[in-house]
């Protein structure tokens, strides 16, 4: 409004002003396309490509897309892991989502612990992946609560500090989507995001399988 009734001193108030709507404009973009997601994931309307994908090679790639991220948050991470490929039939595209969500919060949440550390194992017949940072611990009532829709931990946190309050339980959603299931556990030394995403089933040797 001050800027289109030239109620502005100079132009550097004028820049002042714009980059506040443009700030402000980002981020009801993020909101309302996070809306968007949740809505049309709890209602089923959401297309769901499933093929045979290497969580480990996964979760890999999606730590080099976000290097500069870390670096400029001061934080360094890696994948450990037993096997080099642990196989799972999901989406990549919404799996690559639900661990890019959990990246972020970590960058956030988790920048003064300045690592954030990713473990793949396989348990039975489920694909188990921790996401581990070593900030400041998810208080215990809270906990609970942190996969609901816009729940926010810390109340006293700015918007330009916080997220949608939806990238939790968009990431519940994702991962119940594809069978699976996603718990947290905090305490003052670390905080954890684990996913459970069943396994895929092993392809089987030319010799063993059926005749056509």
């Amino acid at each position: 409004g001050l800027v289109e009734q030239d109620r502005y001193r100079d132009e550097v108030e004028l820049r002042h002003y714009v980059a506040i709507a443009y700030d402000k404009s980002q981020r009801l973009n993020v909101l309302i396309n996070d809306l968007f997601a949740y809505t049309r994931m709890r209602n089923g309307a959401i297309a769901m490509q499933k093929v045979k994908l290497n969580l480990v090679e996964l979760i890999g790639q999606l730590l080099v897309h976000h290097r500069l991220a870390l670096k400029d948050a001061g934080m360094e991470s890696a994948v450990h892991a037993a096997q080099s490929e642990i196989a799972v039939m999901g989406d990549p595209n919404h799996l690559a989502r639900v661990f890019e969500n959990l990246l972020t919060n970590a960058i956030s949440y988790g920048k003064d612990g300045r690592k954030v550390d990713f473990h793949v194992r396989q348990a039975a017949k489920m694909a188990v992946a921790e996401v581990v940072n070593y900030g400041d611990p998810i208080p215990s009532t809270d906990l609970p609560y942190i996969f609901d829709r816009f729940y926010r931990v810390d109340k006293s946190r700015t918007e330009h500090d916080g997220g949608s309050g939806l990238g939790l339980a968009i990431v519940k959603s994702l991962v119940e989507l594809h069978g699976g299931r996603i718990e947290a556990e905090s305490d003052a030394y670390r905080t954890v995001f684990r996913v459970f995403l069943p396994a895929a089933v092993p392809d089987e040797p030319e010799g063993k399988r059926p005749p056509a």
